[in-house]
């Protein structure tokens, strides 16, 4: 290449202004995010209605070490009542039959009865919010992300909400540390599934508030729901318990137009 040519390219090279590589803007970033998580409740599904299926027998057994004698006609009675589950995307409420279970001269069976009610609508409640995708930042609240080199740190702050996530670099929430509603800091695991990611596991916290949750999923019309849920609190062992014979309600979108001339 002759001379001339080389200090023509030169100068070119030198002339060419510079366009820098700006990162993505919050909006962006978090638009990318949430299209990410299975969310049916931001969805069609309005509601969905499962019976759940609670093993006292197993349930005593691995919180005893073994099934004594004495457990057994209260691990048999407790079975005799069927429990159903309703979630509408705002919280859990579970129902029961007999409605009103006879308890007389049994107190214990009564207690147990309403402890397995607080863990069934718990594990549901502690799954709503991945649910209905408010584990992310929703309406009027302002966040924004800062680049690690895990991923992203993201804080928001807004109407009675306040605190900081952790997101891997595929925008998993990995853990979390809020000021506001109250107190709480927890830790999660999300994996992949058909229509996005699911929420694996999830533990809270602080002490004595911690307790862990874990889900599998099930495909019910379409929607990936909770097939089995494991509580764990800090202050008793397991309750894991099954959701069977699920009924979805699907919202119907209903499309008017003007009238034909």
């Amino acid at each position: 290449m002759a001379r001339q040519d080389l200090l023509l390219l030169l100068m070119l090279s030198i002339c060419v202004p510079v366009v820098p590589q700006t990162p993505e803007s919050d909006t962006a970033l978090m638009v990318k995010a949430r299209s990410l998580y299975d969310a049916p409740f931001t969805r069609n599904l309005a509601a969905f209605d499962c019976e759940a299926q609670f093993d006292w027998k197993s349930h005593f057994a691995a919180m005893l070490g073994t099934l004594p004698p004495a457990a057994v006609a209260t691990a048999e009675h407790l079975q005799t009542i069927h429990h159903r589950i309703n979630l509408d995307g705002h919280k859990a409420t579970v129902s029961s039959k007999p409605e009103k279970p006879d308890f007389s001269g049994v107190p214990q069976e009564a207690t147990l009865e309403q402890v397995l009610i607080a863990m069934v609508s718990s594990g549901l409640n502690a799954w709503l919010p991945s649910s209905t995708n408010v584990v992310l930042p929703v309406g009027t609240t302002k966040y924004q992300f800062e680049k690690l080199p895990s991923g992203f740190k993201l804080s928001m702050k807004g109407d009675d909400v306040q605190g900081t996530l952790f997101l891997d670099a595929d925008f998993r929430v990995s853990s979390g540390a809020m000021d506001l509603p109250q107190p709480m800091s927890f830790t999660t695991e999300f994996k992949s599934g058909p229509q996005g990611y699911l929420l694996n596991s999830i533990r809270t916290g602080p002490p004595p508030n911690d307790a862990e949750f874990a889900y599998t999923y099930q495909s019910v019309d379409g929607f990936q729901l909770p097939a089995e849920i494991t509580v764990t609190p800090a202050t008793t062992g397991k309750w894991q318990y099954q959701l069977n014979d699920c009924k979805v309600v699907k919202l119907v979108k209903l499309q008017v137009g003007l009238p034909k001339q």
